[in-house]
């Protein structure tokens, strides 16, 4: 796994930014994107100057984090595997791009789409190599792609569009498509809405789920995942805090062309350690399960109190002393 920080050259080009600004504009700026976000359209309500940096100092790290979580899950699953080009959707400063490149550093083409002109001015400002740049809605870009990367960007959607967007996204994947969302009920309904669309057109999912099935979850239950990120003195400043870290909460599914190794189960809930014992929620290709790894299986237990929330979990690997617990 790739660290969830900002790697230094962006940190350094956002930074740069953040000091040459009016930091009383950026904060108020960026009080008022923190409104949209949480009512779902954060990235549409920055559009001047001031709106963007405070939009690229704010959700830059925590995109950046969360894209990384993921790309590192498919990549624990397809470590052989290696995109040659990548589309980027919606893909606002290209911080989602950034991750791509901290992974797959041999990427020969990315070609990052985004419909605000002033994004696209500070995603070239942050300076990613090998990019190309397209001004205009989601299907912007013609040909296919190795990977295609939506993140953050569905919430966007008027209502209604979400399957002919899901559609046009599969029709440019060659390989693999990736989907990060808000860690919300909303959020998680549209990567559910994303993958039920690629599924009947005949994907696989590669990542989270370790099946095809139905998502076994139900109301008000949720599949969501946790990115932990430290934050930079700017992000501080920007969002007017003191506390050094952040943890941003995503939804997300990977979805293949073709079958592909998947995790036998996945944990989907926080590691709860215990004298002797380790508790589990997992996604298995049986449904959900709750179990216990107990200290009598040295090897199982190891790997269980290492285990963190996300990780795939052997399930083969589990003692018989393993149990389901209410």
């Amino acid at each position: 796994m790739i660290p969830p920080e900002l790697p230094l050259p962006l940190q350094s080009a956002i930074d740069e930014l953040v000091r040459g600004s009016d930091r009383g504009a950026l904060e108020a700026a960026a009080a008022r994107l923190t409104d949209a976000y949480r009512s779902g359209g954060a990235a549409r309500a920055a559009r001047t100057p001031v709106e963007v940096l405070a939009y690229v100092a704010q959700r830059a790290p925590a995109t950046y984090a969360a894209v990384a979580s993921v790309l590192g899950r498919v990549r624990e699953q397809r470590p052989d595997w290696q995109p040659r080009s990548v589309l980027d959707v919606g893909a606002g400063p290209g911080a989602a791009s950034w991750a791509v490149r901290a992974l797959w550093p041999e990427v020969e083409r990315i070609v990052l789409v985004e419909a605000e002109p002033e994004m696209i001015v500070f995603g070239r400002a942050l300076g990613l190599p090998g990019t190309e740049w397209v001004q205009g809605p989601l299907d912007a870009a013609e040909g296919s792609f190795d990977l295609v990367l939506a993140s953050y960007v569905l919430n966007e959607l008027p209502p209604g569009e979400l399957e002919t967007v899901a559609n046009s996204l599969w029709a440019r994947t060659r390989d693999t498509l990736v989907v990060v969302e808000p860690g919300t009920p909303a959020g998680y309904g549209r990567v559910l809405g994303v993958r039920v669309t690629a599924l009947a057109a005949g994907g696989h999912t590669l990542a989270p789920c370790p099946h095809d099935d139905p998502c076994p979850l139900e109301a008000p239950d949720w599949c969501h995942y946790s990115a932990r990120l430290q934050r930079s003195e700017a992000h501080r400043s920007v969002k007017a805090v003191s506390r050094g870290f952040e943890d941003e909460k995503y939804s997300y599914v990977a979805l293949g062309r073709a079958p592909a190794a998947r995790a036998s189960a996945r944990i989907i809930r926080q590691p709860q350690i215990r004298p002797g014992h380790v508790l589990l929620q997992l996604s298995t290709r049986a449904g959900i399960e709750r179990v216990t790894v107990s200290k009598r299986d040295r090897e199982s237990y190891r790997s269980a109190r290492k285990a963190a929330w996300g990780d795939s979990f052997d399930v083969r690997s589990r003692d018989s002393d393993a149990r389901e617990v209410p």
